[in-house]
């Protein structure tokens, strides 16, 4: 895995071979002092705050499963340190973990939101803020996130129950419709059909408000260049006018 790396530093893969190496370290082979220094190492050779961000989650989720505390305090030293969303986002989703840090949570999914580059990783991030303001009790500030993760089908739930607690129906009903549309599934459980039904005796438009937000047309995709599974990279914009499908594996 270290020749791999060394003659590969771009390569999309190093990041499988980064941590498959520290995990061989720390967990198979009980050498801790050697893994830590492998991610020192390895940190000290990218630039790239994606990867970069990948390296230190692997440190923090090391510390994590045997001092929860030091690991949480390693995390406040990445705040202006890193550039990685997906980082703060993981970082954020353990601190709801019981015992839950609802404030440090907060921290970490707004600086994600912060970094985020897309309209819905910025979604999500600004909805699990949401969440962890909710959860600690500063109901205006979640609304507040809630609001800008709009289109999040998690953001549009809690909104909408929030919403409609407070007795603002048509509001509430606004998110709960959009949240179904996006996410099917939830119709049972936000028991959309009965709330729709209290706040419109007689109406016969619920079907037709969730199709015309399922069937949604956004426009021309961007530009976005990506690479494939050998590492090749493709741009799309070099493609335009050209008939495309694009089979999209999760990084996972």
């Amino acid at each position: 895995l270290r020749i791999f790396i060394g003659n590969h530093r771009d390569h999309i893969f190093r990041g499988v071979a980064y941590e498959r190496a520290f995990e061989t370290m720390a967990e198979r082979l009980g050498d801790d002092e050697g893994a830590m220094r492998f991610l020192g190492e390895s940190l000290a050779l990218e630039n790239d705050p994606a990867m970069r961000g990948s390296l230190q989650l692997l440190k923090f989720q090391h510390l994590f499963e045997r001092d929860r505390a030091a690991a949480l305090r390693f995390a406040d030293t990445l705040q202006t340190a890193e550039r990685s969303p997906r980082l703060f986002m993981m970082i954020g989703y353990y601190c709801m973990e019981e015992p839950a840090d609802p404030t440090r949570a907060t921290r970490n999914f707004l600086r994600a939101a912060e970094l985020s580059r897309g309209g819905l990783e910025r979604a999500q991030a600004y909805a699990m803020a949401g969440s962890a303001l909710a959860g600690r009790g500063e109901r205006e500030e979640a609304k507040r996130y809630l609001s800008l993760a709009a289109g999040n089908p998690e953001a549009d739930r809690m909104l909408g129950e929030m919403l409609w607690e407070e007795g603002n129906r048509l509001e509430a009903l606004d998110r709960l419709v959009a949240c179904v549309a996006r996410m099917p599934g939830l119709r049972a459980s936000v028991k959309l059909d009965s709330l729709y039904a209290l706040a419109h005796p007689g109406a016969r438009d619920l079907e037709q408000r969730i199709m015309a937000i399922r069937i949604a047309d956004e426009g021309p995709m961007g530009d976005p260049a990506f690479v494939d599974l050998e590492g090749k990279r493709h741009d799309l914009g070099k493609l335009r006018g050209s008939k495309l499908v694009i089979y999209a594996l999760s990084p996972t």
